[in-house]
């Protein structure tokens, strides 16, 4: 059952998110490496469920009897706080599609578990996407200076009021 293309979607949504969260990773390294503490928390209170999203795809795949099959593309690390919002912006553009496609596909291929749950990652990618904009704009709007050292992003303060990911009301068993 190795040609079964429900683990062909599977398997490249995996290689995306591995991307994506190797890449929010060392982007969140970065800003608080810059001392951005703030903004550095609200990154990742943002991706702090692409773990989970991983591992119950991960899951999946193996409860259907396949394996993981996949490579993970370059980063695109960015080298100033807009770059960093662009590049992830980038990525999570790139992602959108994949994910409905995904969705489609299983849907098509009579798999409602696997649909349901790219949909809810796709839920998932879309507040991250839609935080992203928000941010951009705020940058653009206010330029890097005053963005950077706005409350609660500024050096020196600490914390974020965060809107949650959908994850914390759907339950997985990883």
């Amino acid at each position: 059952m190795t040609d079964n293309p429900i683990f062909t979607i599977l398997n490249r949504l995996l290689s995306g998110l591995w991307r994506g969260c190797v890449q929010h990773q060392t982007h969140i390294a970065v800003i608080e490496a810059w001392g951005l503490q703030g903004l550095a928390d609200a990154m990742r209170v943002r991706t702090a469920d692409e773990p989970i999203a991983i591992r119950a795809l991960l899951n999946r795949l193996v409860d259907l009897g396949g394996t993981p099959a996949f490579t993970i593309e370059a980063l695109a690390i960015g080298a100033t706080v807009r770059e960093i919002l662009d590049n992830d912006l980038g990525l999570q553009r790139h992602a959108r599609p994949k994910f409905n496609a995904a969705a489609e596909a299983a849907a098509a291929a009579h798999d409602a578990t696997t649909r349901n749950l790219i949909e809810k990652i796709l839920a998932d990618e879309e507040q991250h996407l839609s935080w992203l904009e928000t941010e951009i704009a705020l940058y653009e709007k206010l330029g890097e200076s005053l963005y950077c050292n706005q409350p609660p992003f500024g050096r020196g303060r600490a914390g974020c009021i965060a809107r949650g990911s959908v994850w914390g009301s759907f339950d997985f068993i990883v």
